[in-house]
């Protein structure tokens, strides 16, 4: 039951995407609801690795979503470099181009909402480029035909969030 409650929450990935072999794991934050971390490696998209954030009410980000998402990316695969290589925009998406070390590249997509962000690494870059295409009928990705970034990664913001600080409880102030 508790799964199905996740699948529900999640800014409507789950009506855009069909994954097979997906693989979801709960993680908890006191400042977290229904928050999950997913693989999946599909016939079409390949491997794709999200992580779903949503913030409690009452909690605040300490600083870009992305950001953080992005820095944690680099340390964990142990990464020398990643340099932002394309960035497109529109309404609540951004879909990042990233050239890992000088040879490798990757896309990292963040869907968010006042308090819910959808953060996904694009290993082939094919379910970004989908997504583009939604809204921009002429683009060309340059970047499919590049040697692609190959990763397990499975790290979490919410789970690295009590070493990190990302996100914290806001503190009320009552003056008199």
């Amino acid at each position: 039951m508790l799964n199905s409650c996740v699948s529900s929450q999640n800014l409507n990935l789950d009506e855009k995407i069909k994954l097979i072999n997906e693989k979801k794991t709960l993680t908890f934050d006191n400042c977290t609801n229904f928050s999950y971390i997913s693989n999946s490696d599909d016939n079409l998209y390949g491997k794709i690795f999200s992580e779903y954030i949503r913030l409690d009410s009452s909690c605040k980000w300490n600083g870009l979503q992305r950001g953080f998402f992005v820095d944690l990316f680099k340390d964990t695969i142990k990464a020398k470099s990643l340099k932002l290589v394309e960035r497109i925009e529109n309404k609540n998406l951004e879909i990042s181009t990233y050239l890992v070390d000088n040879i490798y590249y990757v896309n990292i997509i963040n869907r968010y909402t006042v308090f819910e962000d959808l953060l996904i690494i694009d290993y082939k870059g094919i379910y970004s480029t989908n997504l583009i295409k939604e809204f921009n009928k002429e683009y060309k990705n340059i970047y499919l035909d590049k040697p692609r970034l190959m990763s397990n990664y499975s790290n979490s913001l919410v789970r690295m969030n009590f070493i990190k600080g990302y996100f914290s409880r806001e503190s009320e102030r009552f003056d008199n």
